[in-house]
Protein backbone atom coordinates (compact mmCIF):
# COMPACT_ATOMS: atom_id res chain seq x y z
CA UNK A 1 0.00 0.00 0.00
CA UNK A 2 1.10 3.56 -1.00
CA UNK A 3 1.69 6.24 1.86
CA UNK A 4 3.77 6.48 4.67
CA UNK A 5 1.65 4.28 6.92
CA UNK A 6 1.86 1.44 4.88
CA UNK A 7 5.50 1.13 4.86
CA UNK A 8 5.12 1.42 9.33
CA UNK A 9 5.37 -1.54 10.73
CA UNK A 10 4.33 -0.20 13.99
CA UNK A 11 1.31 0.84 13.11
CA UNK A 12 0.39 -2.48 10.91
CA UNK A 13 1.27 -4.09 14.45
CA UNK A 14 -1.35 -1.77 16.71
CA UNK A 15 -4.87 -2.92 17.19
CA UNK A 16 -7.58 -1.06 15.52
CA UNK A 17 -8.76 0.74 18.75
CA UNK A 18 -4.92 1.75 19.51
CA UNK A 19 -4.35 2.77 15.99
CA UNK A 20 -7.21 5.17 16.12
CA UNK A 21 -6.73 6.55 19.38
CA UNK A 22 -2.95 7.18 18.53
CA UNK A 23 -4.40 9.70 15.51
CA UNK A 24 -6.40 11.86 18.07
CA UNK A 25 -3.64 12.03 20.40
CA UNK A 26 -1.32 12.86 17.98
CA UNK A 27 -3.64 15.12 16.75
CA UNK A 28 -4.95 17.09 19.89
CA UNK A 29 -0.82 17.34 20.44
CA UNK A 30 -0.59 19.00 17.30
CA UNK A 31 1.15 16.70 15.81
CA UNK A 32 -0.69 16.75 12.23
CA UNK A 33 2.04 14.94 10.48
CA UNK A 34 1.76 12.18 13.39
CA UNK A 35 -1.38 11.72 12.54
CA UNK A 36 -1.36 11.80 8.73
CA UNK A 37 1.42 9.23 8.79
CA UNK A 38 -1.74 6.85 10.27
CA UNK A 39 -3.85 7.48 6.94
CA UNK A 40 -3.69 5.66 3.77
CA UNK A 41 -2.77 8.03 0.83
CA UNK A 42 -5.72 7.16 -0.47
CA UNK A 43 -8.23 8.11 2.36
CA UNK A 44 -11.44 8.99 1.70
CA UNK A 45 -13.47 11.21 4.33
CA UNK A 46 -17.40 11.97 4.22
CA UNK A 47 -18.99 14.06 6.59
CA UNK A 48 -23.30 14.23 7.42
CA UNK A 49 -24.29 17.12 5.47
CA UNK A 50 -21.51 17.94 4.13
CA UNK A 51 -21.65 18.98 0.02
CA UNK A 52 -19.00 16.36 -0.92
CA UNK A 53 -16.44 13.36 -0.43
CA UNK A 54 -12.96 14.40 0.34
CA UNK A 55 -9.84 12.41 -0.14
CA UNK A 56 -6.08 12.06 0.73
CA UNK A 57 -4.18 12.76 3.90
CA UNK A 58 -4.62 16.83 3.10
CA UNK A 59 -8.43 16.66 3.95
CA UNK A 60 -7.67 15.67 7.80
CA UNK A 61 -7.59 19.15 8.55
CA UNK A 62 -10.77 20.28 6.97
CA UNK A 63 -12.42 17.31 8.04
CA UNK A 64 -11.13 17.46 11.62
CA UNK A 65 -10.40 21.05 12.96
CA UNK A 66 -12.68 23.74 13.86
CA UNK A 67 -12.74 25.74 10.71
CA UNK A 68 -9.78 28.51 9.85
CA UNK A 69 -9.80 32.27 10.14
CA UNK A 70 -7.63 34.14 7.57
CA UNK A 71 -6.04 30.99 6.68
CA UNK A 72 -5.17 29.44 9.88
CA UNK A 73 -6.58 26.28 10.61
CA UNK A 74 -8.02 26.32 14.48
CA UNK A 75 -6.95 22.81 15.64
CA UNK A 76 -9.83 21.65 17.99
CA UNK A 77 -8.98 19.11 20.84
CA UNK A 78 -10.87 15.79 20.68
CA UNK A 79 -12.26 14.08 23.69
CA UNK A 80 -12.50 10.44 23.26
CA UNK A 81 -15.57 8.92 25.51
CA UNK A 82 -14.69 5.67 23.97
CA UNK A 83 -13.99 3.38 20.87
CA UNK A 84 -15.99 0.31 20.00
CA UNK A 85 -14.01 -2.01 17.15
CA UNK A 86 -16.02 -4.30 14.91
CA UNK A 87 -13.78 -6.59 12.69
CA UNK A 88 -11.84 -4.06 10.11
CA UNK A 89 -13.93 -0.04 11.44
CA UNK A 90 -13.45 1.49 14.86
CA UNK A 91 -16.41 3.68 15.88
CA UNK A 92 -15.22 6.86 17.67
CA UNK A 93 -17.63 8.87 20.67
CA UNK A 94 -15.96 12.12 20.69
CA UNK A 95 -16.40 15.55 22.16
CA UNK A 96 -14.93 18.47 20.71
CA UNK A 97 -15.64 22.06 21.05
CA UNK A 98 -16.47 24.58 18.41
CA UNK A 99 -17.72 28.21 17.79
CA UNK A 100 -21.10 26.78 19.06
CA UNK A 101 -20.00 24.75 21.97
CA UNK A 102 -19.54 21.15 22.86
CA UNK A 103 -20.95 18.94 19.78
CA UNK A 104 -21.09 14.98 20.33
CA UNK A 105 -19.86 13.14 17.19
CA UNK A 106 -20.12 9.52 16.18
CA UNK A 107 -16.82 9.27 13.47
CA UNK A 108 -16.55 6.01 12.05
CA UNK A 109 -12.32 5.23 10.64
CA UNK A 110 -11.65 1.78 8.60
CA UNK A 111 -8.59 0.82 8.64
CA UNK A 112 -6.78 -1.59 5.79
CA UNK A 113 -3.14 -2.68 6.82
CA UNK A 114 -2.54 -0.31 9.48
CA UNK A 115 -4.02 2.53 8.26
CA UNK A 116 -7.10 4.51 8.03
CA UNK A 117 -8.57 4.43 4.71
CA UNK A 118 -12.12 5.71 5.00
CA UNK A 119 -13.52 8.00 7.60
CA UNK A 120 -17.25 9.23 7.84
CA UNK A 121 -18.34 11.62 10.50
CA UNK A 122 -21.82 12.15 11.87
CA UNK A 123 -23.32 14.15 14.95
CA UNK A 124 -24.42 11.34 17.55
CA UNK A 125 -27.81 10.56 16.92
CA UNK A 126 -27.51 10.43 13.24
CA UNK A 127 -24.73 8.53 13.38
CA UNK A 128 -26.31 6.27 15.86
CA UNK A 129 -29.46 5.59 13.55
CA UNK A 130 -27.08 4.81 11.02
CA UNK A 131 -25.39 1.78 12.72
CA UNK A 132 -29.17 0.66 13.55
CA UNK A 133 -29.81 0.99 9.91
CA UNK A 134 -26.55 -1.19 8.77
CA UNK A 135 -26.55 -3.53 11.24
CA UNK A 136 -30.45 -4.53 11.27
CA UNK A 137 -30.79 -3.97 15.16
CA UNK A 138 -30.66 -1.95 17.67
CA UNK A 139 -28.28 -4.20 19.37
CA UNK A 140 -25.03 -1.81 18.68
CA UNK A 141 -26.71 0.96 19.52
CA UNK A 142 -28.00 -0.70 22.98
CA UNK A 143 -24.18 -1.19 24.09
CA UNK A 144 -22.52 1.45 22.48
CA UNK A 145 -25.13 3.96 24.86
CA UNK A 146 -24.87 1.87 27.64
CA UNK A 147 -21.00 2.17 27.42
CA UNK A 148 -21.64 5.70 26.65
CA UNK A 149 -23.67 6.56 29.70
CA UNK A 150 -21.39 3.95 32.22
CA UNK A 151 -18.07 6.03 31.12
CA UNK A 152 -19.86 9.34 31.80
CA UNK A 153 -21.51 8.08 34.97
CA UNK A 154 -24.91 7.89 33.91
CA UNK A 155 -26.42 5.36 36.04
CA UNK A 156 -30.01 5.98 34.80
CA UNK A 157 -28.75 6.13 31.05
CA UNK A 158 -26.81 2.64 31.68
CA UNK A 159 -29.63 0.90 32.90
CA UNK A 160 -31.47 1.54 29.47
CA UNK A 161 -29.45 -1.10 27.84
CA UNK A 162 -30.60 -3.92 30.69
CA UNK A 163 -34.07 -5.72 30.42
CA UNK A 164 -36.07 -5.17 33.91
CA UNK A 165 -35.73 -8.52 34.52
CA UNK A 166 -31.69 -9.18 33.56
CA UNK A 167 -29.49 -11.43 34.83
CA UNK A 168 -26.04 -10.47 35.23
CA UNK A 169 -23.56 -13.15 36.36
CA UNK A 170 -19.89 -11.85 36.72
CA UNK A 171 -16.79 -13.73 35.76
CA UNK A 172 -16.19 -15.16 39.62
CA UNK A 173 -20.34 -15.61 39.08
CA UNK A 174 -21.54 -13.40 41.21
CA UNK A 175 -25.26 -13.09 39.96
CA UNK A 176 -27.19 -9.54 39.89
CA UNK A 177 -30.56 -9.75 39.20
CA UNK A 178 -33.29 -6.80 38.06
CA UNK A 179 -32.40 -2.97 37.55
CA UNK A 180 -31.99 -3.20 41.45
CA UNK A 181 -29.31 -5.78 41.21
CA UNK A 182 -27.57 -3.35 38.24
CA UNK A 183 -27.47 -0.67 40.93
CA UNK A 184 -26.39 -2.76 43.63
CA UNK A 185 -23.50 -3.38 41.56
CA UNK A 186 -22.85 -0.15 40.17
CA UNK A 187 -22.43 0.83 43.79
CA UNK A 188 -20.26 -1.92 45.03
CA UNK A 189 -17.83 -0.82 42.17
CA UNK A 190 -18.11 2.68 43.08
CA UNK A 191 -17.57 1.98 46.95
CA UNK A 192 -13.94 0.74 46.14
CA UNK A 193 -13.15 2.14 42.72
CA UNK A 194 -14.89 5.90 42.58
CA UNK A 195 -13.25 6.47 38.95
CA UNK A 196 -14.24 3.60 36.07
CA UNK A 197 -14.75 3.42 32.70
CA UNK A 198 -14.28 1.10 29.64
CA UNK A 199 -12.15 1.40 26.57
CA UNK A 200 -11.25 -0.54 23.57
CA UNK A 201 -15.06 -2.43 23.49
CA UNK A 202 -14.64 -4.95 20.75
CA UNK A 203 -17.34 -6.57 19.20
CA UNK A 204 -16.04 -10.51 18.92
CA UNK A 205 -19.10 -11.84 17.17
CA UNK A 206 -22.97 -11.83 16.76
CA UNK A 207 -26.13 -14.22 16.12
CA UNK A 208 -29.59 -13.88 16.25
CA UNK A 209 -29.84 -12.60 19.96
CA UNK A 210 -26.08 -12.33 21.60
CA UNK A 211 -23.21 -9.78 21.44
CA UNK A 212 -20.08 -11.23 22.60
CA UNK A 213 -17.79 -8.18 23.39
CA UNK A 214 -14.25 -7.63 25.07
CA UNK A 215 -12.86 -4.71 26.58
CA UNK A 216 -10.36 -2.91 29.39
CA UNK A 217 -11.85 -1.56 32.53
CA UNK A 218 -10.37 0.92 33.87
CA UNK A 219 -10.48 1.86 37.68
CA UNK A 220 -9.21 4.58 39.94
CA UNK A 221 -9.07 4.89 43.27
CA UNK A 222 -11.05 8.36 44.57
CA UNK A 223 -7.13 10.19 45.45
CA UNK A 224 -5.89 8.49 41.70
CA UNK A 225 -3.29 6.93 43.49
CA UNK A 226 -4.01 3.70 42.73
CA UNK A 227 -5.24 2.07 39.04
CA UNK A 228 -5.82 -1.27 37.58
CA UNK A 229 -7.14 -1.96 34.06
CA UNK A 230 -8.85 -5.24 33.93
CA UNK A 231 -10.00 -7.34 30.61
CA UNK A 232 -13.94 -7.92 30.33
CA UNK A 233 -15.01 -10.72 28.18
CA UNK A 234 -18.89 -10.53 27.74
CA UNK A 235 -21.78 -12.38 26.60
CA UNK A 236 -25.33 -10.41 25.91
CA UNK A 237 -27.91 -11.86 25.63
CA UNK A 238 -30.66 -9.22 23.99
CA UNK A 239 -34.66 -9.96 24.31
CA UNK A 240 -35.52 -6.81 21.76
CA UNK A 241 -32.94 -4.28 22.37
CA UNK A 242 -32.40 -4.53 26.19
CA UNK A 243 -30.03 -6.93 27.24
CA UNK A 244 -32.11 -9.71 29.35
CA UNK A 245 -28.59 -12.00 30.14
CA UNK A 246 -25.12 -11.13 30.84
CA UNK A 247 -22.64 -13.32 31.64
CA UNK A 248 -18.77 -12.84 31.81
CA UNK A 249 -16.14 -14.62 31.45
CA UNK A 250 -12.51 -15.13 31.97
CA UNK A 251 -11.10 -15.17 28.34
CA UNK A 252 -12.14 -14.06 24.99
CA UNK A 253 -12.13 -17.67 24.39
CA UNK A 254 -14.67 -18.47 26.94
CA UNK A 255 -16.77 -16.39 25.95
CA UNK A 256 -17.05 -17.26 22.42
CA UNK A 257 -17.48 -21.14 23.64
CA UNK A 258 -19.81 -19.78 25.90
CA UNK A 259 -21.87 -18.14 23.03
CA UNK A 260 -21.45 -21.21 20.61
CA UNK A 261 -22.45 -23.41 22.64
CA UNK A 262 -25.52 -22.10 24.15
CA UNK A 263 -24.66 -22.05 27.78
CA UNK A 264 -24.50 -18.24 28.06
CA UNK A 265 -28.57 -17.47 27.75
Amino acid sequence: MNGPAGSDAGAAARQPCELVRDLYEAWNAGDVAGAAALLSSSIRWETFGASGELSGPQAMQTTLAGGSTGGTWQLSPVTIDVLVGVVQHVIAFTRRRGPDGERERLEVWTLHDGAAVHYRGFPLEEGLAVLTETTGSRRLEAVCRGVLAFNRGDFDGWVELFDADVEFVTAELDVWRGHAGIRAYWQSLAELWPRQRLDDVNILAESAIELVISAIQHLESADRTLRVAEPLHLVIAFEGRRARRVSGHATAEEAMAAATDGRSP
